[in-house]
């Protein structure tokens, strides 16, 4: 089963814009059993972390830092 930052680093590739916390949130939580539905301050929370693959923009949207392969 693939981690929390899998699944965000997975959408954030698949589109071809930044995305707003609630626009992750929304995406993960349909992927993800009801019992694991996350918030978008947890998913900053993740994001933050990630700062070497992901980059928040002025607006609060984040993007990939680089395109996975």
């Amino acid at each position: 089963m693939p981690s929390p930052e899998e699944h965000i680093l997975r959408i954030l590739g698949e589109t071809t814009e930044a995305l707003y916390s609630s626009e992750i949130v929304a995406r993960l939580n349909r992927e993800l059993p009801p019992k694991a539905q996350w918030q978008p301050s947890d998913v900053v929370k993740l994001l933050l972390s990630m700062d070497d693959n992901v980059s928040q923009l002025s607006d609060g949207r984040w993007t990939l830092t680089r395109r996975l392969s």
